[in-house]
């Protein structure tokens, strides 16, 4: 027993073990062979980052490409990658390679399988006159005139586009803009305007370079959509604007509490907000909702500059080269995003109310079915919400609906194009109805069904 005691007290009196960092000498270095085996390139960066630290406290130091649980961002420009020792530079550009190819090849159609599985993932279907949900046949009819460029521009500028053209002895173009114009008398209440013919002209003209040489996706949504969706909101001398305004959001994500689970997070380029920070009276209720919301916003996103803005037409765009089935993808997510947030803020004003009434959420499975039933008809009120899809010159509407947790993503309409100063008026009017629409039926919806307005 002595012994023991004497044994223990010298393991107490050990000093700390002192850790040191190893570094072997360079000759060491150059002496230990690599198997090519053991040598892996470093992870690309299509490998989506979690948006979270928690999920990451026992992250493996390796992983396996395509291993389970490995999701591959294939929108993520690829970046090159260092290589630390001259003798793995085989090794590791047959890594990269492999990697890369992999990336290409599963990425859309596999998340958008992985999507249909999910009880809140996102179906992708067409669009087209059979298959658009009753819900939102009105407004696809009209887009669908409007690509035809039926009734698009006011009747009063009939005169000056003919008198534009025949400067430009262009008098044989004529013709072909006679059912352009509305009847007259026709009033254009639509929000923002209609541009000149000579920014039409300055759209088409940077198209045409974006096209012709190759422009990245960058280049054409700086040059030529967010350009184009100026000329329809903005003062074309103040560059100020009044209830609505588009703005470039290539860095917002969808909030990690409203996206699919089955998804990486996706952006999407642009959108079009209605500008709800400049109205006094709805103020106090936006701030209230921004400070319960998890996203500190009035979106389902935390992009800053459109915290006290809600979103109402979002907008994904791809080069003329670019997978179209990608720019599906990823407005498809966000639009599943935007409805799960929106179910969030549903629940969270019926809550709010049955509250005051002494009810609370319910803590029985009967209240509780009629707590999801109140959430439902609230979000059947608002049936659907429009995006666009812009590919190269082409933009196209796409639709999602939501049923029980899920969305579908219908998609996509053409209904214009900036290949010429007609089709460019086609857009315009286009996207002025989509604007018309969020003004008559998504914001009263949003204000009625979200916000908590302070009685008058």
């Amino acid at each position: 027993m002595h012994d023991k005691r004497r044994i223990l007290s010298w393991i107490d009196d050990l000093p700390e073990l002192v850790k040191h960092d190893f570094h072997p000498s360079p000759d060491t270095a150059r002496k230990r062979k690599i198997a090519p085996s053991c040598c892996l390139a470093s992870p690309p960066a299509s490998f989506e980052r979690t948006e979270s630290n928690s999920n990451m406290t026992s992250t493996p130091k390796r992983r396996r490409v395509g291993s389970v649980g490995t999701h591959l961002d294939p929108d993520i420009t690829p970046r090159p990658q260092a290589r630390s020792l001259a003798s793995s530079s085989a090794s590791n550009s047959q890594a990269t390679s492999e990697t890369g190819s992999v990336a290409r090849s599963s990425s859309s159609k596999r998340q958008m399988m992985s999507l249909r599985l999910g009880k809140t993932g996102v179906e992708y279907q067409l669009l087209d006159g059979n298959t658009v949900p009753g819900i939102a046949k009105t407004l696809f009819n009209t887009i669908t005139e409007i690509g035809r460029t039926h009734d698009i521009i006011p009747y009063n500028l009939q005169q000056t586009i003919a008198q534009k053209l025949e400067n430009r002895n262009r008098e044989e173009d004529i013709q072909k803009w006679r059912y352009c114009f509305k009847p007259e008398g026709t009033p254009d209440t639509l929000p923002g305007r209609i541009p000149s013919f000579e920014e039409i002209e300055r759209v088409l003209r940077a198209a045409r370079e974006c096209e012709k040489f190759n422009h990245e996706e960058a280049g054409w949504n700086s040059e030529v959509h967010l350009h184009l969706l100026n000329t329809i909101f903005r003062d074309p001398i103040t560059g100020e604007w009044n209830d609505f305004n588009a703005i470039s959001c290539t860095t917002a994500r969808p909030h990690r509490e409203f996206k699919p689970i089955l998804s990486t997070a996706k952006m999407i380029d642009l959108c079009i907000y209605a500008s709800l920070d400049n109205n006094k009276e709805l103020e106090a209720a936006v701030i209230d909702f921004c400070n319960r919301a998890p996203t500190l916003s009035i979106n389902h996103t935390d992009f800053q500059p459109i915290q006290f803005r809600p979103i109402i037409l979002s907008i994904e765009t791809k080069k003329p080269d670019a997978s179209i089935q990608q720019a599906q993808l990823q407005i498809g997510i966000w639009h599943a995003a935007q409805w799960a947030f929106l179910q969030w803020a549903v629940g969270e004003k019926l809550l709010e109310k049955r509250l005051s009434q002494g009810l609370g959420e319910g803590t029985i499975d009967k209240e509780q079915e009629e707590f999801k039933r109140e959430k439902i008809a609230a979000l059947s009120k608002l049936g659907f919400i429009p995006g666009i899809i812009v590919h190269g010159s082409q933009w196209l509407l796409v639709l999602s609906t939501y049923d029980n947790g899920k969305t579908t993503l219908w998609s996509g309409w053409p209904f214009g194009t900036t290949k010429g100063e007609m089709e460019i008026y086609a857009i315009i009017a286009g996207v002025r109805e989509l604007t018309a629409w969020a003004r008559e039926t998504y914001l009263p919806w949003f204000k009625e069904n979200i916000l908590t307005l302070a009685p008058k």
